[in-house]
């Protein structure tokens, strides 16, 4: 077998080899990047989020009837839900929230202890901390323990202050609980226990959980829970609801009817576990996953429909240059090895080419969404999928080839 021999029969179909190459190439590069984003996205749904997700689901709605723009109305339907909702059988206990945890946006503003400097720059992180009111039961109901001072009680409940006409905002001062955190990113050098805070004073320090996933370090767990009941007409209401393991789908099926038997004035936004919104809150990930999947599948198909082509061309132009082999006394393995050096030789200059579609592609991706690198084991894996594929697309033409006489394959010169 000559080298040479092949670089020349390669030369001699520039076009097509260009285009085999580029096409393999961008197979590597666009293999290499659909792994790293599923395993990104596998990543993401089965890491721990540190709070009871498997037992939660939530329910988002919003009234539309009038009579909700009355506060007092308002009120009372969520505490009667509350109560129907928790005889479920299936239910431990249920919560009324401002906000769920893991989303995009929401509630959320600057947290610092009240004696923090005018002229000092409060950090980014803590700028936009998640603000979470709910009842006492609030965070005993996300399965976060308390791990420092107290929690929540009916004493620390503003509401009825927060919806006095004759009380000034202002001098409401309301008890809150941080995360551990929150508390070690606003008094690094001192318990947070008894301290003032611009939002209130840290009675409480929860169990890190995970809130904002798309965060980095410790302002993932960034936040703190105060006892409100926010009721307005114009918003939406959520509600968590913890179940017994394995009923998650039982209470679903009885929400919708025993909240709009409460009040049938509203719109059912979502009924969905928190598995299911986690789904959700990930779901361009998967989505692109799943694109850039169907892409690699695509593209090694045409890969060995162009493999076969480019093995099957080079067949027929090299008729007479086989069969003078074949009458020389080439051996039918030797033919094959022929035939199957040329798709070998493109695969070794497509994994070079790979490399720079492969970095190409990762730092395009990088602009717009958080990516992986490429590592070395996913790139050798890619090569050898093109190899493989490459391989058995080349097989029958090769094996065509051996079938061919001598003696006729002579007579064509």
């Amino acid at each position: 077998m000559s080298i040479k021999a092949l670089f020349k029969s390669l030369r001699l179909r520039k076009f097509a080899t260009g285009l085999l190459l580029l096409q393999l190439s961008l197979t590597i590069g666009l293999m290499v990047n659909t792994v790293i984003l599923t395993n990104s996205a596998i990543e993401k749904l089965n890491k721990p989020f540190m709070f009871d997700v498997d037992q939660l689901i939530s329910v988002s709605l919003i009234p539309t009837s009038g009579a909700f723009r009355d506060n007092n109305y308002a009120r009372s339907i969520i505490q009667q839900d509350i109560a129907k909702i928790s005889e479920l059988d299936g239910v431990i206990s249920a919560a009324h929230y401002n906000q769920l945890p893991i989303q995009r946006g929401g509630w959320n503003g600057n947290l610092q202890a009240a004696d923090f400097p005018d002229d000092a720059v409060l950090p980014r992180e803590l700028q936009y901390v998640p603000q979470f009111y709910s009842s006492k039961i609030g965070l005993d109901n996300l399965g976060v323990r308390i791990i420092e001072g107290r929690g929540l009680t009916d004493a620390d409940d503003i509401t009825d202050d927060y919806y006095n006409p004759d009380k000034n905002l202002d001098d409401i001062e309301q008890n809150i609980v941080l995360t551990e955190s929150t508390a070690k990113a606003v008094f690094p050098n001192k318990s947070a226990i008894g301290e003032l805070t611009n939002n209130g004073r840290v009675v409480g320090i929860a169990k890190d959980f995970v809130v904002g996933p798309t965060l980095t370090g410790p302002a993932k767990h960034f936040a703190f829970f105060g006892n409100f009941m926010f009721a307005r007409a114009d918003f939406p209401q959520n509600y968590l609801i913890r179940v017994e393991l394995g009923k998650i789908e039982q209470v679903k099926e009885k929400l919708r009817d025993t909240i709009l038997g409460v009040q049938p004035e509203r719109d059912i936004l979502t009924i969905r576990s928190m598995s299911e919104h986690l789904e959700t809150f990930y779901s361009q990930d998967t989505g692109l996953a799943n694109l850039f999947a169907v892409l690699s599948l695509l593209m090694i198909l045409v890969t060995v429909v162009s493999s076969f082509a480019h093995a099957h061309f080079h067949v027929t132009q090299q008729r007479k240059f086989i069969g003078i082999r074949r009458a020389l006394g080439a051996r039918k393995k030797d033919v094959m090895l022929y035939v199957f050096s040329e798709n070998w030789m493109l695969t070794l200059g497509a994994s070079l080419l790979g490399i720079a579609t492969m970095v190409g592609l990762n730092i395009a991706l990088s602009q717009v969404i958080n990516i992986d690198k490429p590592n070395i084991i996913l790139y050798i894996l890619a090569v050898l999928v093109v190899l493989i594929a490459g391989s058995l697309a080349t097989w029958l033409p090769a094996y065509k080839t051996t079938k061919i006489p001598p003696v006729i394959a002579t007579r064509t010169l």
